[in-house]
């Protein structure tokens, strides 16, 4: 997997110049996969030449938290910048249970970058061609009014996973069980402000659904989906860098489709 360090490069190799993310892609311009995914932009997974430079990250590996702009906020303001976590199994089960935030006690909860995630947090429809159906969030409904606040695989060995305390019953045990089906957790460790990367609802939910889209033209073209064209997104770094977001090798990815020579 190709993941540049900026901060390494530049030590080595001199001064280096951060690639904004409207020159990648689509180059800012809007065009959606029907236009044509490259149209006036820089080829994200393509070499990386001179000195201009920018991260190529696993999706797999990334966390990631959707935040409502609330009344009075900017986007800027929804952002999860925080780097010391601190989540007990008793906060996570506590959060899991007060769906209204009862109190304001609730802690942050994340989810890993999955395609579950993606159904429940909007980003894909609920229901989709050979996946379970997935009851999606409500109060995170309005995609244009959402900022997606990612943890980075720089971050991935400073975290650990924190799940809600059990008390096994079935019954008191059931909001929890759902949210962990869904991959609903709370996380404790210390992060640095670089391992921190955000985009919008709209952003993200545009490039996912450009990615279904093209696969199932594939499907029905008997062809294998475009994953260099199609399968990735782009986040900034709090400092204004670009960072591509690699869905190429996404586990569990969307449409689960049979190879074209198997079908």
């Amino acid at each position: 997997m190709r993941s540049q360090s900026i901060t390494l490069i530049a030590a080595l190799f001199g001064a280096v110049t951060a690639v904004p993310c409207y020159e990648l892609g689509w180059g800012g311009d809007g065009l959606t996969a029907a236009l044509g995914p490259l149209a006036n932009g820089i080829d994200p997974f393509g070499p990386q030449t001179g000195d201009r430079r920018w991260d190529v990250v696993e999706a797999n590996d990334c966390w990631v938290r959707w935040q409502p702009i609330r009344q009075g906020q900017t986007a800027k303001d929804a952002r999860v910048t925080k780097t010391v976590f601190e989540a007990t199994e008793g906060e996570v089960r506590s959060t899991m249970n007060s769906y209204s935030n009862a109190g304001g006690n609730n802690i942050q909860l994340w989810l890993p970058m999955r395609t579950r995630s993606l159904q429940y947090s909007h980003m894909l429809p609920a229901h989709v061609e050979d996946l379970d159906t997935m009851d999606p969030q409500m109060s995170i409904s309005d995609y244009s009014r959402v900022v997606v606040s990612i943890i980075l695989p720089s971050a991935k060995d400073k975290l650990r996973k924190v799940r809600a305390s059990r008390t096994g019953d079935k019954k008191e045990d059931e909001s929890v069980d759902r949210a962990e089906e869904v991959g609903i957790v709370g996380l404790a460790g210390t992060i640095d402000r670089g391992d921190w990367a955000y985009t919008s609802g709209t952003e993200l939910r545009l490039a996912m659904f450009n990615i279904l889209y093209e696969q199932r033209v594939a499907y029905r073209s008997n062809r294998a989906w475009d994953k260099e064209a199609f399968a990735w997104t782009l986040a900034e770094k709090a400092n204004g860098d670009c960072v591509v977001i690699d869905f190429r090798n996404f586990r569990e990815f969307v449409i689960r489709l049979p190879p074209a020579g198997v079908r």
